[in-house]
């Protein structure tokens, strides 16, 4: 039986089995009977059959070879060809981990902070590069690591900006209340501007397979979302306040890209509404909770009072001083969680989609013992807590692939420089210009 081999379209993928012998001496290049596209014959597309039963399946008249021109090729065979179907989508669904310790962080927290309070913060780019390249690079996703490639260089060259803007506005405040505030509405009418920037350095900075992000600049919307709105949301008592959080969210998401594939986001203005709501009815019935407590413990303390028994029954009072500040815990615990979840469940990449399955009991538990662990180590212990949130937020983060990765193709030139001077200034006036889902 002659030896056989699978010809394979790069084009359409299309592809089939036929003899060795059949192609042509010297054939460089053949065209496809399905899409008509000529491509190139070499080991992409030309593949050798281990075992003759690989043809099973392939009848007969398969066995023609693919019109084929170059060189020394013969007169390409005419014979019909019925088109195959398009292979099946392979949906497959990818997890995201993070690999990081907390004592290889310890390590990079620690050199960051006594740098940074020995050069009076102008260590600061080095070390917020040290600290992103440890984060990103423990974050996987099917097993392929993330990359943070920003240069410490163009990032203190931002800083030096953004330190002159605040020692501008330190010696306004000191100097003059109406130069303040008037240094102050420049930095709020330019803070849409520097939430862009931000956006921009920090997606082309980052890479996942050598494939970066990318993050489109559209400055009319981001100024609609991050300057109209919250007016209007406030000039409205807060009923644009969902409103306002939605389009934030969605030019977020809806402007970034993986390589030339962009984010899409499916959530809508009601379901933000309908998040709010909830937390509205929780806090109301926590606060009414809280009143009848106090109600209860009230009474029997007037008696008590009466009596000579204040001291022993005013203890009863600080069930409802201790559980307003818990309350309060828990509905602000299932604001993040909830909000979270709603706009990764609502993100898509390409045809992929995101799934997050964070819950306000483990998110709660985490927050809790993270606080004490600070608390009682003086600080010490911030690596751990870090690590801790960043681990079990990925745990709870997934992808489902309909074709895998591989189909994401990068968009050319998505590498170019930014500067980052709205990223230090966001930073230094401890604005939050790297807003994440």
């Amino acid at each position: 039986m002659p030896e056989q081999i699978t010809i394979i379209c790069p084009c359409c993928a299309y592809s089939r089995i036929v003899p060795r012998q059949s192609i042509p001496e010297g054939a460089r290049q053949a065209t496809c009977p399905r899409c008509k596209q000529a491509f190139p014959l070499n080991d992409r597309t030309r593949m050798a059959q281990p075992e003759p039963e690989a043809t099973t399946g392939s009848r007969p008249e398969d066995a023609s070879p693919l019109p084929a021109t170059g060189p020394g090729s013969a007169a390409p065979a005419q014979a019909p060809i019925t088109p195959q179907p398009p292979p099946r989508p392979n949906p497959r669904t990818l997890e995201f981990s993070f690999q990081g310790s907390a004592g290889d962080y310890f390590g990079i927290w620690i050199v960051n902070t006594l740098l940074k309070i020995v050069t009076i913060g102008i260590f600061s780019p080095w070390a917020k590069v040290r600290r992103r390249r440890f984060f990103y690079g423990s974050t996987t996703l099917h097993g392929q690591p993330f990359e943070y490639l920003a240069d410490p260089m163009v990032l203190f060259r931002g800083w030096l900006v953004a330190a002159g803007a605040f020692i501008l506005f330190s010696i306004g405040k000191q100097v003059s209340a109406p130069l303040s505030a008037g240094i102050a509405l420049i930095i709020f009418i330019a803070f849409p501007w520097l939430l862009v920037r931000s956006r921009i350095f920090n997606a082309v900075n980052a890479s996942h397979r050598n494939i970066r992000f990318g993050f489109r600049p559209d400055y009319r919307q981001a100024y609609l979302a991050f300057a109209g709105l919250p007016i209007l949301a406030v000039l409205s008592l807060g009923l644009l306040g969902p409103y306002m959080l939605y389009r934030q969210k969605k030019f977020m998401v809806e402007n970034s890209s993986y390589g030339s594939v962009p984010f899409g986001f499916s959530a809508t203005a009601k379901d933000f509404y309908k998040l709010s709501f909830k937390v509205a009815l929780s806090a109301m019935a926590a606060a009414g909770l809280v009143a009848v407590c106090a109600a209860l413990c009230g009474a029997p303390f007037s008696a008590a009072s009466v009596h000579g028994g204040a001291r022993a029954l005013g203890g009863l009072m600080i069930f409802p001083i201790l559980a307003l500040p818990l309350l309060y815990f828990i509905i602000m615990v299932y604001v993040q969680t909830a909000m979270a979840n709603l706009c990764w469940n609502a993100t898509s990449l390409g045809k992929d989609s995101f799934r997050s399955t964070l819950r306000t009991r483990d998110m709660a538990l985490l927050f809790v013992t993270n606080a004490l662990a600070i608390m009682f180590s003086l600080g010490l212990m911030v690596p751990w807590a870090t690590v801790r949130l960043a681990r079990y937020r990925f745990q709870r983060l997934e992808l489902h692939a309909t074709d895998g990765l591989d189909a994401v193709v990068a968009a050319a030139g998505s590498g170019r420089a930014v500067g980052a001077t709205g990223e230090e200034i966001g930073d230094l006036f401890d604005m939050s210009v790297d807003i994440a889902l």
